[in-house]
């Protein structure tokens, strides 16, 4: 199972993921919830999908199907994500204040694009009602919003994944 690249740099690349934001929660949990934080922790998967399709396409070559050679990055992707949601998921059990963290962000997201003006008064009032349903009720993230992040977020891996393989078959190298 380690000889395969797609799984070994997988593993390594979710831990490395987990270690990255668990870093982050223990420095400060606003840095934790940080967008731009959240966003650069792709720089983590593309390095390990990258060092795993290199290694696949060193070994067996880029002459394969364009399918073939998606795999890897893929499934390394596949793996990051899994370990990563998993870790989410959990430290969102452990720590009730981090639902109630990104309550008050949507919250004062939503406030603003208000202030703004959204122009249509239908939209405004969707706004407020969402703003009283998340005073009411809050945030809750249950198994199915992680699996569907999951999902949404397979199909981005697959569009790097896509780009990975094209790069390596036409030759180029960092």
């Amino acid at each position: 199972m380690m000889k395969n690249p797609g799984v070994r740099y997988g593993l390594l690349g979710g831990i490395t993921v987990v270690f990255y934001f668990a870093l982050l929660y223990f420095i400060k949990k606003e840095l934790f919830l940080n967008v731009w934080l959240y966003w650069g922790s792709m720089g983590i998967y593309l390095l390990f999908m990258w060092r795993a399709a290199s290694e696949d396409c060193a070994a067996n070559g880029v002459k394969r199907d364009f399918r073939e050679i998606l795999r890897t990055p893929f499934m390394t992707f596949l793996l990051v994500n899994l370990l990563f949601w998993l870790f989410w998921y959990t430290l969102h059990l452990a720590d009730p204040q981090l639902l109630q963290m990104e309550t008050a962000m949507k919250m004062e997201y939503l406030q603003k694009l208000i202030a703004a003006g959204p122009g249509d008064p239908q939209q405004a009032n969707q706004l407020r009602e969402q703003i009283q349903l998340l005073e009411k009720e809050g945030m809750a993230l249950t198994m199915g919003v992680v699996f569907l992040q999951m999902g949404i977020g397979a199909l981005g891996g697959a569009a790097l994944s896509a780009g990975i393989a094209a790069l390596l078959r036409s030759g180029f190298r960092f």
